[in-house]
C-alpha cells in the first residue's frame, strides 16, 4: 500500500506544484512598413536594403514571440492537467481504501482492495504516459520557436552547408515540390527531445483509435478536421498520408497547393508517403512564419497523424522535435525553402 502510494505521489509531483513563473512580454506590436530613403545611388539602395530587413526581422520576431507565448501557455495547461488527473487518481485510491479496508480481514476483501490499487497504478501509468508524449511535443515545438530566433538574421539568406545526416541522400533534379527544414532547429533545445526517448513510433501509434483506414472513414480525430479531400489529390496516397493533407489542407486555408504521389528516386513519394506544403511567399517573414506554423502542428498531432519526418528549410525534422541540417543541393525547391516536405508512417492504401 505504500509503495503503490508513493508510486502515486511520485506521478503527481512530477507534474510541478501547479504554480507557474509567467514572465512578463513586452510585445513589439506590429512592424512599421519600412521607410522610404530618399535619393538614389549605392549609399541609398544600402539604406533602403537595411530598413527592409529590420521591417521583416521585427514582423518575424514578433510572430515567435506570439507562437512561444501561446506554447508556454500550452505546456503549463497541460502540466497542471495533468497534475489534476494525479490529484483525482490519489484520492479515489484513499476513498477506496477507506470503503475496503474493514473488509481486508478476508481472503475476498483483500483481493478487492488490490484489485482497486491495480486499477489506480493502470490509471497513474496512462497519465503519466500522456504527460511524457504531451511533454515531448511541448518541447519539439519550443526548440522550433527557439531556432527561429537564432535564424532571424539569415531570413534573407538561405545558405549554408553542412553534413547530411543520411548519407549521400539524392534529391532528384527537376522534381516540383520538395521538402523542408529549418535552419538550427534543434540546437537550442536540444536536450528537450531526450523526454520522448521511451516511446518509439509505432508505441505512439498504440492506443489511437483505430487503424488509419477507420480514421478516415470517420473523419473524426478529436481537434482535427479531416474531412476531405485536401488540397493534393489522393490517388496513390496511403492512409496517414491522406489523413496529413485533409488536416493540412483544413487547419491553413491559405495554403493553396501540396503535391501528393510522383515519380522520385526515393521512396516518399511514389509509395504515397510524402505530401509537400507550398508555403506561399516563402521569401518573406510571413512565409516562414507560416512554414513554421505547419511544422509545429505537424509535431504537435504526430500521432494520429503517424508522422515519419519532416523536411523545411534545409533541416530533417524527427518527430520529437530533433533535427540536422542538410547538405545544399543549390536552389530553394532542392533545400526545402519554398515548402514543407512532410512523410507519414503509411498505414497501407
Amino acid at each position: 500500500m505504500r509503495a503503490a502510494g508513493g508510486v502515486m505521489g511520485q506521478a503527481r509531483d512530477g507534474f510541478g506544484t501547479g504554480v507557474g513563473v509567467l514572465l512578463p512580454v513586452a510585445p513589439l506590436g506590429p512592424a512599421p512598413p519600412p521607410s522610404i530613403t530618399p535619393g538614389e545611388g549605392q549609399a541609398a539602395d544600402g539604406q533602403q536594403d537595411s530598413a527592409v530587413e529590420h521591417h521583416n526581422s521585427t514582423a518575424a520576431l514578433d510572430a515567435l514571440d506570439a507562437t512561444g507565448r501561446a506554447e508556454l501557455d500550452a505546456a503549463g495547461a497541460s502540466a497542471s492537467g495533468g497534475r489534476g488527473n494525479m490529484e483525482s487518481i490519489i484520492a479515489a485510491a484513499v476513498a477506496d481504501v477507506q470503503a475496503l479496508g474493514l473488509s481486508t480481514n478476508t481472503p475476498e476483501g483483500k483481493r478487492a482492495l488490490i484489485a482497486a490499487i491495480k486499477t489506480r497504478l493502470e490509471e497513474t501509468r496512462g497519465t503519466v504516459q500522456t504527460g511524457a508524449a504531451e511533454a515531448g511535443t511541448h518541447a519539439a515545438s519550443a526548440n522550433a520557436n527557439a531556432a527561429g530566433y537564432g535564424d532571424v538574421a539569415g531570413l534573407t539568406r538561405p545558405a549554408g552547408m553542412g553534413a547530411n545526416p543520411l548519407g549521400a541522400m539524392p534529391m532528384s533534379g527537376g522534381m516540383p515540390m520538395g521538402g523542408g527544414g529549418m535552419p538550427g532547429f534543434g540546437a537550442p533545445l536540444s536536450g528537450l527531445s531526450g523526454l520522448t526517448a521511451p516511446f518509439t513510433q509505432a508505441a505512439k501509434l498504440t492506443g489511437s483509435n483505430g487503424s488509419p483506414a477507420a480514421k478516415l472513414a470517420s473523419a473524426a480525430i478529436p481537434g482535427l478536421d479531416t474531412s476531405g479531400p485536401g488540397k493534393a489529390s489522393e490517388r496513390g496516397l496511403q492512409q496517414y498520408t491522406k489523413l496529413m493533407n485533409r488536416a493540412i489542407s483544413n487547419a491553413f486555408p491559405e495554403i493553396e497547393e501540396i503535391g501528393g504521389w510522383r515519380q522520385d528516386a526515393l521512396k516518399w513519394h511514389p509509395d504515397g508517403l510524402a505530401l509537400d506544403v507550398m508555403i506561399p511567399n516563402w521569401d518573406t517573414a510571413e512565409g516562414r512564419a507560416l512554414g513554421d506554423r505547419v511544422v509545429n502542428f505537424l509535431i504537435r498531432n504526430q500521432k494520429p497523424l503517424g508522422l515519419d519526418h519532416i523536411i523545411w528549410r534545409q533541416q530533417m525534422i524527427q518527430p520529437d522535435g530533433s533535427s540536422s541540417r542538410m547538405d545544399d543541393q543549390g536552389n530553394a525547391t532542392q533545400n526545402h525553402y519554398d515548402h514543407v516536405h512532410v512523410a507519414s508512417l503509411g498505414g497501407g492504401y
